[in-house]
Parts: C-alpha cells; structure tokens; sequence
C-alpha cells in the first residue's frame, strides 16, 4: 500500500516560483517532494531535533562560491575530459584532495583559469554549467524567464571514456 496524501493549498506564484526555480536549475525534483522536503526539515527545527544552526553544511568553499558535497567538477583539455568530484569538504580526483585551481592545471599541465575552463554539476541537477557562469548567476541572483536550455549549460553526452583522466571518487 503506498503513502497516503493529503493536499495542501499554496498560492499558484509561489508554486510556479518554485517549479521555475527547479527548471531553471535543471533540478529535476518534483515541486511537491521539495516542498515535503522543506516541511520536514522545518519540522525537525521546531521540535528541536536539528538545528539550523548545526554547523556548515559539507561541501568546498571556492572563494565566493560555496560547493555543497556531491559537485561533480569536469574539464576538457585537447579532447579528453577529466573529472573531480566534492566529497566532504573537500574536491577529490583521484583520492588526492585539490582546489579546483590546481585541479584544473593538473588537467592541464599548466596554469588555468579554473573559472573559465571548469564545468559543474551541483547536486540534484541534469546540466553542467561553466562555472564563472554560475559564480556570475550568484552574485546577481537567477535571471526570471531564462530557458534551463540558455546561457552556458550543457547536456553530458554518454561516453564512457570520459572517466580516465581522473576517476569519480568511489561513494
């Protein structure tokens, strides 16, 4: 038997506002799972099982951008593609702990602008995206009536040959 559900009205602005936002996002969620997600976690707060003040939450601080754990980080240079990922507080390529300014050289061989040259994939997204495009994104807030398909994202093509550069940490 599976889970009952009951129907909670909401404004339509602030729905469309959330499911744009996801969109937006390439987060692929459904609304209302986010929106069960949000109610739990304030529940917990309230019955003082959490607090919101429980410490940082795991991830890698990339100067003014904050990486939560799970960012996959991908670069191509001269047809190969390699990958880091952030586990914990800190971005892993194979098993070695790195910024993405020395992992983007690393790839590289040389000196890179890591903003330029790296794509990520942040946790609950489908589409990677350049990330001085997501540090700019930040500092000015998502633009309203933008496509998910605009701007400098991109779909990951299926190839399997991808991962040798730097392997995917092992979950």
């Amino acid at each position: 038997m599976g889970r009952k559900l009951v129907s909670v009205q909401i404004s339509s602005e602030l729905f469309l506002e959330l499911a744009n936002y996801l969109q937006e996002f390439g987060d692929e969620r459904d609304p209302a799972g986010v929106v069960e997600g949000a109610l739990a976690s304030w529940l917990a707060v309230a019955r003082g099982e959490t607090s919101a003040g429980d410490g940082p939450a795991p991830g890698f601080q990339w100067k003014q951008l904050f990486l939560p754990e799970g960012t996959e980080l991908k670069m191509q240079y001269r047809g190969h593609y390699a990958f880091a990922k952030v586990v914990g507080d800190a971005v892993l390529c194979d098993g070695r702990s790195m910024s993405p300014n020395q992992f983007a050289a690393e790839v590289a061989g040389t000196a890179r602008n890591a903003w330029r040259d790296l794509w990520l994939r942040l946790p609950g997204q489908r589409y990677w995206k350049n990330a001085a495009f997501i540090r700019s994104e930040q500092l000015r807030g998502p633009a309203r009536n933008r496509s998910r398909h605009s701007g400098l994202t991109m779909r990951l093509p299926p190839q399997p040959s991808w991962r040798k550069a730097c392997a995917m940490p092992s979950p």
